[in-house]
C-alpha cells in the first residue's frame, strides 16, 4: 500500500506512519498516533473528515495527512530481522 492509497484513518494505522496535522489559519502543525483517533472516530473515517480544531488559534481548517517521515521510516524497516 503506498502514499496514495490512504485514505482513512485506519489506513494510516496500518502503515504505521503518524497524522500530520496542519491549520490553515495559522500554520501550526502536530503529529499524533493514528491510533489514538482510531479508537475515538473508527478505521474508516477519511483523512478529510476528522473531527479536528487548532489548539493554538480555534480554526476547524485544518489539514490533516500521512507524516512523510515517519511513512518512509516504516517503508524502509526491515520485514523481518537479518541474522548476524
Amino acid at each position: 500500500m503506498g502514499a496514495a492509497n490512504i485514505h482513512t484513518i485506519g489506513d494510516l494505522m496500518r502503515q504505521g506512519a503518524l497524522l500530520h496535522v496542519t491549520c490553515r489559519s495559522c500554520g501550526h502543525d502536530a503529529r499524533f498516533e493514528a491510533r489514538d483517533f482510531v479508537a475515538f472516530v473508527g478505521a474508516g473515517r477519511s483523512l478529510d473528515r476528522l473531527p479536528l480544531v487548532c489548539s493554538d488559534c480555534g480554526s476547524k481548517d485544518v489539514t490533516a495527512t500521512a507524516d512523510r517521515d515517519t511513512l518512509l521510516e516504516q517503508r524502509h524497516r526491515p520485514a523481518r530481522p537479518t541474522p548476524v
